[in-house]
């Protein structure tokens, strides 16, 4: 009993950390670009400082799973927080230091992006870590819940604030929040795996290991490819799709537009905290259908749009529920998804393998977008949204015929 009580609290503590971080960082996210703009009143430094901000924490993302898989999660992540409240700390104090300030503004970012990466990836294997194999979906289904009302909360509360006081106060803020999180975190009762984190010499064999892990485990192989498919086919959506059809093509306006994230959000709140409550249905084994239905509604988005045109006020209602259903259906796909990943595949290459995921996607989702934003200026974004689905599906059709994936584990 005390053994299942003291199983229960890291949980909480842990998740209960890492959504006071990813709070933190919705909450920032938002913030930051107004800041930028209003101080430069630049668009063009604005994209400088938005690149320069974000290349190196991709480039190095491969290199930050091998110190992952080296060192105590626990420690990683309790120290990733203390220094993301360190390097808020320094933008307060510097704050009125105007000729320096854009400067520090981007340097202090970079390492923040670099940090955040670390946080992410670490988070992760240490779940895997404190949690049983039985019971990882529910609780990665909480995490998601977790997750994504920080998401949906934390950018109202952050253009608020910076209204109402200013970029200053929200460092000041960001720097309590991280506190806060290492301060849960330190409380987790926890002690290493000593064979899951020896140190090795050979950073470059560590790295090719990772590597040849997906190649050599064909189910975690395909699984990988069918992310990268999506992430290429369906992540130009809120970026290209949606507004191509929703701004442009029915003439919806910007603060209307902006429902559609929240009832996706919305949608991934409702089938996070009903994972965690399903004990009986093993999601995973039903994984590829979910993708399937979740591409059929965005196949309906665009053919929708096509036939309605241009009754607006019955398209937007209909592309809201459509939009609910999509984002519930997202999470059905994605909690199942992280935990088979996080049960197949060995501590030891965990952080190796999220690492991987995460610069793959880095790489895969703007070439997706650009890809989609080419395809839509030709045959429009409603039609653009069908035939990348179509691929999504085709994709599915052919891995489930060559049964090279099992999904169902004992």
């Amino acid at each position: 009993m005390g053994e299942d009580r003291i199983y229960r609290k890291n949980i909480i503590l842990l998740i209960m950390g890492r959504v006071t971080s990813k709070f933190g960082v919705a909450f920032y996210l938002i913030v930051l670009p107004l800041f930028i703009l209003k101080s430069s009143g630049s668009l063009a430094w604005s994209g400088v400082f938005f690149t320069l901000s974000t290349v190196p924490a991709i480039i190095v993302t491969p290199l930050l799973g091998l110190f992952v898989d080296r060192f105590n999660r626990k420690n990683i992540i309790i120290l990733c927080d203390l220094s993301a409240g360190f390097l808020y700390f320094v933008l307060f104090v510097t704050y009125n230091v105007k000729d320096i300030y854009s400067g520090v503004l981007l340097t202090v970012t970079i390492i923040i992006n670099i940090v955040s990466n670390i946080f992410e990836i670490a988070s992760k294997v240490f779940f895997s870590e404190i949690v049983s194999l039985e019971t990882i979906e529910r609780y990665n289904g909480i995490k998601s819940f977790g997750d994504n009302a920080a998401s949906l909360i934390a950018p109202v509360l952050g253009t608020l604030t910076f209204g109402l006081w200013g970029f200053k106060i929200i460092l000041l803020i960001m720097v309590i929040l991280y506190v806060t999180s290492a301060i849960l975190e330190y409380f987790i009762q926890y002690t290493s795996c000593k064979s899951d984190v020896s140190v090795k010499s050979n950073w470059m064999k560590e790295l090719t290991e990772g590597i040849q892990f997906v190649r050599d485990h064909k189910d975690i192989l395909y699984l990988f490819i069918l992310v990268m498919s999506l992430n290429f086919f369906v992540g130009g959506s809120e970026e290209i799709m949606n507004p191509g059809i929703l701004i442009q093509k029915y003439k919806i306006s910007d603060v209307l537009f902006g429902f559609t994230s929240t009832t996706a959000i919305l949608g991934t709140i409702i089938a996070g905290f009903i994972i965690f409550k399903n004990r009986k249905i093993k999601l995973q084994n039903y994984m590829y259908y979910f993708i399937i239905i979740n591409s059929g509604l965005m196949m309906i988005t665009g053919g929708l749009s096509i036939i309605l045109y241009p009754l607006q006020t019955l398209y937007f209602s209909l592309f809201l529920i459509i939009q609910l259903l999509i984002g519930f259906f997202t999470t059905c796909v994605n909690v199942p998804l992280n935990s088979y990943f996080q049960i197949h595949t060995p501590l030891q290459f965990q952080g190796r393998f999220f690492a991987l995921l995460a610069f793959s996607s880095s790489l895969f989702v703007p070439l997706g977008i650009l890809y989609s934003g080419f395809i839509s200026s030709i045959i429009g974004p409603d039609v653009t949204y069908i035939v990348n689905n179509m691929f999504i599906i085709f994709i599915i059709m052919i891995i489930l015929k060559r049964g090279k994936s099992r999904l169902i584990y004992e």
